[in-house]
């Protein structure tokens, strides 16, 4: 059984709670698919608490904190967020970030970001002619992404997404190219504000998109307290749901 997350960007208090509840689950691999930092105020200890993942990805916002994408690749909001936590890190955490893979495979699954797509790896799979492009470098039958911020189920073929059922499981399809965006643990963007990862069981094809409670006041107070631009603090409150 794995655990997979993404899109933490800095919310300490989500991660905790999400940590737990993949101990609760006596699930032991943990894969996460970047955007440890960016935005939320406790990026250090957010680093800390995915030391012993099994897989952690560089995501766009580590990327543009080590100086592989400048402030033309971002928005303001996103960009400012960047050299925020770029001023907050240690230049041996910084070295350690610069070290995480951009992709990975793992038990026969695939891993990235955005996408695998090689000319566009941060693309947002969000549109059909956008998950042709990651489909196109996809060699295996399942692979898992995060980046939007938004849970998704994309089959290959297929024009719109899958629906997730409403106890949150999904049962894989043998011989269906798929891909799952998983969401995100920090700021998620959809009706439901409460952080988003699932849980993959390989001996049942199956799975599972996964809602934790956390003390959402404690993130918000940090983020209001930590020196951000106003464009900043008022976009991370407004993916809170305050």
């Amino acid at each position: 059984m794995f655990a997979i997350l993404s899109d933490i960007h800095g919310n300490r208090p989500a991660l905790e709670a999400v940590l737990a509840e993949v101990k609760e689950l006596g699930i032991r691999r943990v894969l996460v698919l970047g955007d440890v930092v960016g935005y939320g105020p406790f990026p250090e200890d957010c680093l800390r608490l995915v030391a012993g993942a099994e897989v952690c990805l560089q995501g766009n916002h580590e990327a543009g904190v080590i100086g592989e994408l400048d402030d033309e690749w971002f928005n303001d909001v996103a960009w400012a967020g960047i050299e925020w936590t770029r001023n907050r890190l240690s230049p041996d955490e910084i070295e350690a970030i610069s070290r995480w893979p951009k992709s990975a495979a793992v038990d026969g699954i695939e891993l990235a970001h955005g996408s695998l797509d090689p000319d566009d790896r941060f693309d947002y799979l969000d549109t059909p002619s956008s998950v042709d492009g990651h489909f196109s470098a996809q060699s295996r039958s399942l692979c898992f992404v995060g980046h939007t911020h938004v849970p998704a189920i994309w089959i290959e073929g297929r024009e719109g997404q899958v629906l997730w059922p409403k106890d949150g499981a999904y049962r894989l399809i043998r011989g269906l190219t798929t891909v799952v965006n998983v969401g995100s643990v920090g700021f998620c963007r959809c009706e439901d504000p409460r952080p988003s990862w699932v849980t993959y069981d390989p001996l049942n094809g199956e799975v599972t998109l996964r809602r934790t409670d956390y003390d959402v006041d404690t993130t918000v107070q940090a983020i209001r307290r930590s020196g951000h631009e106003k464009l900043v603090v008022k976009r991370l409150l407004k993916d809170l749901g305050r």
